[in-house]
């Protein structure tokens, strides 16, 4: 009876639930990737756990893609039930290289770590960029010198840390994390678009938004219509990365094919059933016979016939 108790008050720290919900991208600060750094909000475990579960590592400058399936088989050996939103596809993590690296004899107080952060910040700015102080964390401690370090993360956060030394040996550290804005009108969406929808002029608005905080390259409206490949909410950008250019032939459109044969061309009227450009070779159904041919897509558009199915 003892052992059976035993084992019921442990099933509660082996099996429980949570809710993650996972960042499009992510910036981290080190060499390593942890479900943390990738982890938009969560509930049901605790940030140190999570920080605790390395995913990867990954060298300066680089960005890499981690797999959603791999970070929930990670978590499944802390939480045997897990809802997580998406449960699929990729994660863009970018571990951006260090701006500066600069010495100085100078000693440092909190006023001046501050207002030399910002100054270090907008230097790297264009003209008519604003930024702020979001946060602070570590203490000045006894020193004679410091370092600093400037890095730049996707979204235009910035964080400055102050390396303090005495007599060359490094003796506490403090940071300074900052996020710039320089508010551009952009195109962004006029209403809810769906996946596979066209986009055209009419479903496009300009808003101000901080350019520095895109994920993406602001869609040229002179380039629509095009088909969206991700779903849009209204107000958020329209990025060129989730847009392809219509198809020449559609699923369910209907288009001459030919064969040619030694003198003569012969034609039918076929219904595509798969979507193509120029050069692409489609599936189509013949709409006399019912049968299945395969044709290259020429222009026109027309369907070149390749091969018939028997």
């Amino acid at each position: 009876m003892k052992r059976v108790i035993f084992l019921f008050l442990l099933l509660p720290f082996f099996s429980f639930s949570m809710f993650i919900q996972f960042l499009d991208f992510s910036t981290v600060t080190t060499n390593s990737i942890t479900v943390y750094d990738v982890a938009a909000t969560f509930t049901g475990i605790d940030a140190t756990s999570l920080k605790n579960i390395t995913l990867a590592y990954i060298p300066e400058d680089t960005t890499l893609d981690v797999n959603v399936k791999y970070v929930l088989q990670r978590l499944s050996r802390v939480a045997t039930q897990i809802e997580a939103t998406p449960t699929f596809g990729y994660i863009k993590v970018y571990f951006p290289p260090v701006l500066t690296n600069e010495s100085t004899t100078a000693t440092l107080t909190e006023d001046f770590a501050k207002e030399l952060s910002k100054k270090l910040v907008l230097s790297r700015l264009p003209d008519g960029a604003t930024v702020k102080i979001v946060s602070t964390y570590g203490s000045i401690v006894q020193h004679d010198n410091f370092d600093y370090d400037v890095i730049e993360s996707i979204g235009g956060s910035f964080l400055v840390r102050f390396s303090l030394k005495e007599k060359g040996r490094t003796r506490g550290y403090f940071n300074v994390n900052l996020i710039a804005e320089y508010i551009r009108k952009i195109p962004v969406a006029a209403r809810n678009i769906n996946y596979g929808e066209q986009i055209k002029k009419e479903d496009i608005v300009y808003s101000d938004i901080n350019i520095l905080s895109l994920h993406g390259t602001p869609v040229d409206i002179s380039k629509l219509p095009m088909i969206s490949k991700k779903y849009f909410k209204i107000g958020e950008p329209i990025y060129e990365e989730y847009l392809e250019e219509i198809p020449d032939v559609v699923v369910g459109q209907l288009v001459f094919g030919y064969v040619e044969l030694p003198g003569v061309k012969v034609h039918a009227l076929l219904r595509a059933m798969e979507s193509g450009n120029v050069g692409d070779v489609i599936k189509a159904r013949n709409v006399d016979t019912g049968k299945i041919v395969y044709g290259l897509v020429v222009k026109g558009p027309m369907l070149r016939v390749v091969e018939v199915s028997k």
